[in-house]
């Protein structure tokens, strides 16, 4: 993640969803993000079209990502893991052509929607 990027989603964090977070660790390649009920979010997004959100939530994961796999997926490349590895469903929260601000805070407005 480039360093603009990483502060521009610090911002967000800050301005916007302090109400769900405990704790944020800046690491050099990714953003670790510690919420309320005492998961944990990590963002990678280092370049514009290729990023993973991926949150842990006890032996649940919600990652969206854009690893090219699951080429029957109608958002191809992107996809969630939604629960699991093994259910994987169209991107539902992102959208092709969007800034990564802007796809940040849509995985987290849908993060807070799940607490």
């Amino acid at each position: 993640m480039t360093l603009k990027r990483l502060l521009d989603f610090l911002n967000i964090i800050h301005e916007e969803f302090s109400d769900i977070i405990t704790n944020v660790e800046l690491q050099p390649d990714k953003l670790r993000i510690m919420l309320i009920d005492g998961s944990w979010i990590e963002i990678r997004y280092p370049v514009e079209d290729k990023f993973s959100f991926h949150w842990q939530r006890g032996d649940k994961i919600y990652r969206l990502d854009t690893a090219p796999h699951h080429k029957h997926i109608k958002t191809f490349p992107r996809h969630i893991h939604l629960g699991s590895e093994d259910n994987v469903v169209e991107d539902f929260i992102t959208r092709v052509g969007d800034k990564p601000e802007e796809n940040f805070r849509n995985f987290m407005k849908w993060v807070r929607s799940q607490l």
